[in-house]
């Protein structure tokens, strides 16, 4: 009975933290498998345990075999149908969600280790489809939106070690068409999506992994970025939903920052040299909103791959893994800093990516590889948000993000 009691007063104590913090951006689970709506059904009750407002959601499809099961994975190259979708609907309906209000399902724009093009009408007439699709999904199992994931998921080039395929890389093009007739179909690309979701479902959110920023803090040459054509794709994206969506750039690149001025530098950049190339600053201005990624065990992969890291599972938060000079980023306390920062620069959201650490699993719902103070540390960041880092009003000068944390 005791056990019961502490669990309900913690909470208690979360959902407090939630209405009253005076921060207004939301903070995100995104771990590194997406429990999908059969988990969430199973162990909402221990999820909402943790300190956030929502979660990315994986969308398994039943009935169906392999890849095809997995929607994110196969979004370009299999048309889904909503009768096929209802199964995921009717689970997630019958899930008493009370903390976890802002809930993503995710849908990767850029999945193949094939060749894919701004102008293969086929795929992106599928990928549209399936946007819409799961626009519906969204709407109807009460989410919040969608999370868009554009990352190029391809093998690596053996020479370059950048993905062999990325349908924003005007590099890889399969055309002969040049960068500008690219731009201009990159935003028609975006502007379909846009119309899309939002015909189907006004008012929701696309939390991008990355958008704009990827192609404007590139300091590759034009027509040399890894992905350049994304921030047409995005200026497209807001024209086709026209103010019906909120649109945000989710700024993967901040991963490794823990320090207020790299987040307020980041925020002046997106603000200042990004938008300025925006192909519609007004609609830029207007439609687009500032969030900020994390990654809790940032560096871990590379670590606890390493076949002399002795232990299973990996001891990913041991501050002696790592050189003397990134150990800061597995520091609890300037985690909770950088959580705090994020919260007060961002403009809507701010999500934290997970590898190692497990906030819950089958076997554990309670988590797993997970020390408390990295969880505490969630919930001190929560609540110094409002009194962590003013949220800057001028631009930086120079259009790119420095590179020290220190």
């Amino acid at each position: 009975m005791l056990r019961e009691l502490d669990v309900f007063w913690l909470w208690f104590f979360l959902v407090a933290i939630t209405i009253v913090s005076p921060a207004c951006a939301r903070l995100i689970a995104w771990p590194a498998i997406e429990p999908d709506q059969e988990f969430v059904r199973r162990h909402i009750s221990a999820m909402e345990l943790k300190p956030f407002d929502g979660v990315v959601l994986a969308a398994r499809v039943p009935g169906l075999e392999g890849l095809a099961r997995e929607f994110a994975w196969s979004a370009v190259t299999r048309r889904y149908t909503a009768a096929e979708f209802q199964p995921v609907v009717t689970t997630l309906r019958e899930v008493p969600f009370r903390r976890f209000r802002h809930n993503f399902l995710r849908i990767n724009v850029n999945p193949m280790d094939q060749p894919f093009d701004m102008f293969d009408d086929s795929r992106w007439g599928i990928l549209t489809e399936n946007f819409a699709t799961v626009a519906t999904v969204a709407r109807e199992a009460g989410l919040r939106g969608l999370l868009v994931d554009p990352e190029a998921y391809a093998a690596p080039d053996s020479e370059t070690q950048q993905p062999r395929f990325n349908a924003f890389d005007f590099r890889l093009r399969r055309t002969a068409q040049g960068l500008f007739a690219y731009r201009r179909q990159a935003f028609a690309r975006g502007e379909a999506v846009g119309r899309a979701v939002t015909a189907i479902y006004p008012g929701i959110t696309l939390l991008l992994a990355f958008g704009p920023g990827a192609t404007c803090l590139d300091r590759a040459p034009e027509g040399e970025q890894v992905y350049g054509l994304l921030a047409a794709f995005v200026d497209g994206l807001l024209a086709g939903a026209g103010g019906q969506a909120t649109v945000v750039e989710g700024s993967e690149f901040a991963y490794p920052y823990r320090s207020c001025d790299r987040f307020q530098e980041a925020y002046a950049t997106l603000r200042g040299a990004c938008r300025q190339r925006s192909l519609d600053p007004a609609k830029y201005d207007r439609w687009l909103e500032i969030g900020f990624g994390l990654w809790l065990d940032y560096e871990s992969l590379d670590t606890c791959q390493d076949p002399t890291v002795a232990g299973r599972p990996c001891r990913w938060f041991d501050p002696s893994l790592y050189p003397p000079d990134r150990q800061y980023l597995i520091d609890p306390d300037r985690f909770a800093h950088a959580v705090a920062s994020a919260l007060a620069v961002s403009e809507g959201y701010v999500w934290i990516y997970t590898n190692e650490p497990k906030w819950w699993t089958e076997e554990n719902p309670l988590g797993e590889n997970l020390p408390e103070s990295y969880v505490a540390a969630l919930v001190e960041g929560r609540k110094a948000a409002a009194l962590a880092c003013p949220r800057p009003s001028q631009s930086p000068l120079r259009g790119f993000i420095s590179e020290s944390d220190r």
